[in-house]
């Protein structure tokens, strides 16, 4: 089998800070760095391949936590939900799973299916369905492949395990998230199962390098932190005033940060349903999803989750451009700022910015 990398206890906390860089505000990954470095100097360290590594009939089972991220950081999971979610996949799919994948690798995501794999000794794919954190199930690489998301295994981690069949992965979508809340709020989850000769046109390639990537650049000092990880500052200010609610397993909001010193007349209002969605400023969007807006510490250089941001915290807004899968037409319609709601023209990062490639 060929190797990319190993992801071990030296490699793993640049991977949670290149995480969390890419969860555009959607959850903590301290738990989940804690959780993978355990299960990897019990079991050994996990073999990241590509899936050209596999036969071409391999079954790939991408796997997440779904549920809303202020649940998730209140949860503990004991590991064992991966054992949970490989036995009925393999039952559904009349096979072996070979390799785990990230659903998504921002945030816990790019972290969990580490853990995962550690305790059963299967190798994880550098590629993800997003290249980044989306809220929605239906926006990854995976549906616009025309991969179907059910069936959908759903576990809780206390021997409850529920399979979802849609008719479709906006049905999906609502039963996946409807199901986490009767499983107390947040659940493990198994789903777009695919075998590996389809993950290269259905995925984002190499997401979990460039997630360590990021990781490695974002040890700078925190005024270089926006340099290093080839991003577009927006602002570097302060929170002026957060406003969150919580409803259908997702947590929703804004934040309004103002602008330090020669740049205090400045105010940029950031949207967010879990991750950071649209950045304003005089009305007019600064950012947008699908690139990744993320809120730095402007003390430390770490990013803060949105179920984190406080009032008073002193930030720095920076834009990462997505991948491109979805610059697409198609792949703008599913993750743009309409897509959340928003009747704003995308706007895109810096072509500096450039990263990952579909």
């Amino acid at each position: 089998m060929l190797v990319r990398t190993r992801l071990d206890a030296f490699s793993l906390p640049s991977l949670a800070r290149g995480c969390a860089v890419l969860a555009a505000g959607g959850g903590d990954t301290e738990l989940g760095l804690l959780m993978a470095l355990r299960a990897v100097q019990r079991n050994g360290p996990v073999e990241l391949i590509d899936a050209a590594a596999l036969p071409d009939r391999a079954l790939v089972m991408p796997c997440a936590l779904v549920g809303a991220p202020t649940v998730a950081g209140e949860r503990l999971f004991s590991g064992d939900e991966g054992l949970v979610l490989r036995a009925m996949t393999e039952r559904l799919h009349g096979g072996r799973v070979a390799a785990l994948m990230c659903l998504e690798v921002g945030g816990v995501n790019g972290l969990l299916p580490v853990v995962w794999a550690a305790r059963m000794g299967l190798p994880l794919l550098d590629a993800d369905g997003a290249g980044r954190s989306f809220p929605q199930l239906e926006q990854h690489a995976m549906h616009l492949a025309a991969i179907a998301a059910s069936p959908v295994v759903l576990t809780d981690g206390r021997d409850n395990t529920i399979v979802v069949c849609a008719d479709d992965d906006a049905a999906a979508e609502r039963l996946v998230r409807r199901t986490a809340a009767v499983l107390g709020g947040v659940c493990a989850a198994a789903l777009y199962c695919l075998r590996a000769e389809e993950v290269l046109a259905a995925t984002v390639a190499g997401s979990v390098s460039h997630a360590l990537a990021l990781g490695q650049a974002a040890t700078a000092q925190p005024s270089g932190v926006a340099a290093a990880l080839g991003a577009t500052v927006l602002l570097v200010g302060h929170v002026i005033a957060v406003e969150r609610v919580s409803d259908g397993g997702f947590a929703s909001g804004s934040a309004t940060i103002r602008g330090f010193g020669r740049e205090d007349a400045r105010q940029v209002r950031v949207e967010m349903q879990n991750e950071y969605l649209v950045a304003f400023e005089d009305g007019a969007v600064r950012a947008s999803v699908p690139d990744v807006i993320a809120l730095l510490s402007s003390e430390t250089g770490v990013p803060i989750a949105t179920e984190e941001l406080r009032y008073g915290h002193r930030v720095t807004i920076i834009a990462i451009r997505g991948a491109a899968l979805w610059s697409t037409e198609a792949g703008s319609a599913l993750t743009g700022p309409a897509a959340f709601g928003y009747a704003v023209a995308r706007e895109p990062a810096a072509e500096r910015d450039a990263h990952v490639a579909s």
